[in-house]
């Protein structure tokens, strides 16, 4: 009895010496992005690591688990009230630029609000004067306030992407930028583009880089070393010590880039197998058996019920013409014209639905999140993209041949009722039905060594009992021209061409000389 004590007891300090404290700092984003980072706080909690959460938005999930402290900024949650309503942007090009404007304000103001709220809050001065970390987690959207955290608390500083990597951040870590082939996260193009948009892609993708490290890295730094560090080093040096990126990628939903070993990828980080249904859903797809139903959800930053009345007709009236019963994410006011076949819902279990047995399609908008799932249950998708990286999953993913698109604009009954059919029925361009190619990606999604999650968790603690010194790149201490070695090349070339250039202007001396005995010589014969 006395030796099982003891055991225990040995067990729980063992415990405590490896537990470690982590601080994962997420001020911004919308409510998606905690998908990338909720699974792996959880799982480390759940491996007796203590965690302290600095997020925008209360995580229920979190609230509910052991060892996790939230700290929320409400006042930085995102506001989409400020914005146009989007299905008028979608439709109205004054609108969209009224939209676009808003944006473009927002990038250059918002990471400077986020810095001063952050470090001008009671609770985060408390943390960084009374609290000690072993590893320091940021996100990277507009959070590069963040970075002087890990400096502080003298840990490494992991980062995490809840989509594909942000240009500028992989230079930082030795890695050049990759235009010709790897789009911008924002645009439209493949990893095949021809000369017109391998130009526009460059430009863009390094005048994104440049914004966020000249305009974003500047002004934040300011902010901090005038708030509580003035000693702070600048972001960029501490961005290229970073010592682990998190990417939110997987090679069957995203294009495959040259990456540096400190980035690994946890595409599908979220994905987990299907759970039962509540009961209401349930008896909802009771006699689904026959045709099966269709998911529809189009995340939460587009809001159901702001739609225009001809749009959401061409929706209703298509769906009352469907066999299949049809499941959609309604947030407002349920309406009350809706067909029998036709379930309106302000909250669903997405990935429970989607990895149902009798779900043939899913009617997204494009999201990277939600594309990971689709393809993780191996469900054909129906793309209704409308802004960021959108555009850029659905062209991938209609590529994979297990996906099709409708811009906003084309939508009516027709075109959306042909579009279902060809994706429930027909074959894509390489004649293979859509949920065949869906499979396809489904398989090789989960035909892994260890899970995303696994491998964040393994990789977490392995920066915390290592460090990553040995895999990080030399470099990333080079700009541009040392690291393609331009400034060599030119030495070669200067050194190829002074001699060329020697020798011919002591040729051209020579036959100057010769030239000049020649008509000496003429005129002495004159003479």
């Amino acid at each position: 009895m006395v030796l099982n004590k003891f055991i225990l007891l040995l067990l729980f300090v063992i415990g405590l010496i490896e537990a470690s404290r982590i601080l994962v700092s997420c001020p911004y984003g919308t409510k998606s992005y905690q998908n990338m980072y909720v699974p792996l706080v959880k799982e480390l909690a759940s491996r007796g690591h203590h965690i302290t959460v600095v997020t925008n938005y209360q995580s229920s999930e979190l609230d509910q688990t052991d060892n996790v402290d939230q700290i929320v900024f409400d006042q930085l949650a995102i506001d989409m009230s400020q914005f146009p309503n989007p299905f008028d942007a979608m439709l109205s090009k004054l609108v969209l630029l009224k939209s676009m404007a808003l944006g473009v304000e927002n990038m250059f103001t918002r990471p400077g609000i986020i810095a001063e709220t952050l470090y001008n809050d009671q609770r985060v001065r408390d943390l960084m004067a009374n609290d000690h970390f072993d590893l320091v987690m940021v996100s990277i959207t507009f959070n590069a306030a963040s970075y002087p955290l890990a400096w502080h608390f003298k840990t490494p500083l992991v980062m995490m992407t809840p989509n594909a990597i942000f240009p500028g951040v992989i230079t930082s870590l030795g890695e050049e930028e990759q235009p010709s082939h790897i789009p911008f996260f924002m645009s439209s193009f493949t990893n095949q583009m021809n000369l017109f948009q391998r130009t526009v892609n460059t430009f863009t993708t390094h005048l994104f880089g440049y914004f966020i490290h000249q305009f974003h890295h500047e002004k934040i730094h300011g902010i901090v070393r005038k708030t509580i560090l003035p000693d702070c080093p600048p972001l960029l040096e501490l961005e290229r010590n970073i010592s682990l990126v998190f990417t939110n990628t997987h090679p069957s939903i995203n294009y495959a880039r040259a990456m540096p070993p400190v980035i690994v990828e946890v595409g599908g980080i979220h994905c987990r197998p299907a759970r039962p249904l509540p009961r209401d859903l349930e008896n909802f797809l009771a006699d689904s058996d026959d045709f099966g139903f269709i998911l529809f959800a189009v995340g939460s930053m587009l809001p159901m019920e702001k739609m225009a009345e001809d749009l959401a007709q061409s929706f209703i009236q298509t769906f009352a013409r469907l066999p299949q019963k049809v499941i959609w994410q309604w947030k407002g006011k349920i309406r009350t014209d809706l067909p029998a076949n036709v379930l309106a819902i302000p909250w669903l279990p997405q990935q429970d639905l989607l990895g149902h047995k009798n779900c043939k399609l899913f009617i997204t908008h494009g999201g990277l999140n939600s594309l990971q799932e689709a393809v993780y249950h191996g469900v054909p998708v129906l793309g209704l993209p409308f802004g960021t990286d959108q555009k850029l999953n659905m062209r991938r993913a209609i590529d994979d041949g297990y996906a099709t698109k409708l811009a906003w604009t084309e939508i009516n009954q027709e075109s959306l009722t042909s579009a279902i059919i060809d994706l429930l029925y027909n074959k894509n361009s390489k004649n293979v039905s859509y949920s065949t190619a869906a499979k396809r990606q489904h398989d090789l999604i989960h035909d892994q060594l260890q899970t995303p999650l696994e491998r964040a968790v393994y990789w977490t603690e392995f920066v915390i009992r290592h460090g990553t010194e040995q895999l990080k790149m030399g470099s990333r201490h080079l700009n541009s021209f040392q690291r393609n070695l331009i400034d060599v090349y030119l030495i070669i070339i200067i050194s190829a061409i002074v001699p060329l250039l020697l020798t011919f202007v002591c040729w051209r001396i020579c036959c100057c000389r010769r030239q000049g005995n020649s008509q000496v010589d003429t005129n002495k014969k004159m003479k």
